[in-house]
C-alpha cells in the first residue's frame, strides 16, 4: 500500500521477484480450481507459465522462493533467437498492484497456423481471487499498445464459445467477430 492505505493502480509488468510469493498464491488458487496440475518433464512439452515454473521445479533447477530460473526464462520467451518448430517469441507480463500478483498477459509476436486456430496475439488470465473486477479488461487494454510496437496492428484473439466473460474483455477492447468455428469465437482487435 502507498500514501495513507491507497492501492497502487494495477500495471503490466516484466515478471519479478517482487511479486514472487504473491504469485505462488495465484498458483495455489488455480490448482484449488483443478488447473495447472501438470508437470511436463521437458519445458518445452508446455510453454504455459505455470507449467514452466511447475517444470522447473520438479527438474530441480528452482526451488521455492527462488525464482532467478523461472523468471530468466520467461523474460527469454522474447528474445529473438532460433525457436523449436511450433513456437514464436512471446513477452510475459504480469498484472501486479504493488507485490500482488493479479494475473498475466502473453503477447505472441507472430502466429503459426495452429496459433491462428487456437491461442492468437494475446492470451491472458486473472487469478482466481481477482477475477470479476474488471482486470481483464485493463490488462488487455494496457497491452494492446505493446503489441502494436511489435508490427501488431490487428491482434488476433480467440476464446471458447460458451466464455461469456472473455468475449465481453474482448469486445469492451475493439474487438469484434470475425468467425465462429468448432465451439470457438475468433475475433480480430485493433491496436492502435
Amino acid at each position: 500500500m502507498i500514501g495513507g492505505g491507497r492501492r497502487t493502480p494495477p500495471r503490466l509488468v516484466s515478471p519479478s521477484r517482487e511479486a514472487h510469493a504473491s504469485f505462488l498464491e495465484a498458483l495455489a488458487e488455480y490448482q484449488a480450481e483443478g488447473r495447472h496440475l501438470e508437470l511436463p518433464v521437458d519445458l518445452l512439452a508446455d510453454p504455459g507459465e505455470f507449467a514452466r515454473y511447475v517444470a522447473a521445479l520438479c527438474s530441480g533447477v528452482e526451488r521455492p522462493g527462488e525464482p532467478a530460473f523461472y523468471l530468466a526464462d520467461l523474460r527469454g520467451a522474447a528474445l529473438p533467437t532460433p525457436f523449436p518448430d511450433g513456437y514464436v517469441p512471446q513477452s510475459t507480463y504480469w498484472w501486479v498492484a504493488g507485490d500482488e500478483y493479479l494475473g498475466r498477459l502473453a503477447i505472441r509476436h507472430r502466429l503459426t497456423s495452429h496459433l491462428l486456430a487456437e491461442g492468437g496475439h494475446i492470451g491472458y488470465a486473472v487469478r482466481p481471487s481477482a477475477r470479476r473486477r474488471g482486470h481483464a479488461t485493463a490488462m488487455l487494454a494496457a497491452a494492446l499498445p505493446l503489441a502494436a510496437a511489435l508490427g501488431i496492428d490487428t491482434a488476433h484473439l480467440d476464446c471458447e464459445d460458451d466464455n461469456v466473460a472473455s468475449r465481453r474483455v474482448i469486445e469492451r477492447n475493439g474487438g469484434w467477430l470475425e468467425r465462429r468455428e468448432a465451439g470457438s469465437l475468433y475475433f480480430l482487435v485493433p491496436t492502435r
